[in-house]
């Protein structure tokens, strides 16, 4: 098996997203191809620690990875990327006490 075909993710989106970075200016096929792969790794740990954490044990719902992110220390970078998720009007609530204070 060739190692094009061992990366699930694709390449053309981890590289789009690599050079969105300012400080990067170019990028080679050996760091594409690694930041890939740790890609891949990084959402199947994530994922089967969020798994194991879970109370329901037939399925990985969005709020067991979002307990994960928002409990584990490690995870905090991910905190504005996997919210909690809240209703529209619990969210429009806390608006309207926030602008009372």
């Amino acid at each position: 098996m060739s190692e094009k075909s061992s990366a699930t993710l694709p390449l053309s989106r981890v590289k789009t997203i690599m050079k969105s970075s300012p400080e990067v200016s170019s990028i080679s096929q050996e760091a594409l191809h690694l930041t890939g792969k740790a890609t891949e790794l990084f959402i199947q740990a994530l994922a089967k620690f969020s798994y194991q954490q879970s109370q329901d044990k037939s399925s990985l719902q969005y709020k067991d990875l979002a307990h994960i992110v928002n409990s584990e220390d490690t995870l905090q970078f991910l905190h504005d990327i996997v919210p909690h998720k809240i209703k529209a009007k619990d969210y429009i609530k806390m608006l309207k006490d926030m602008d009372e204070i």
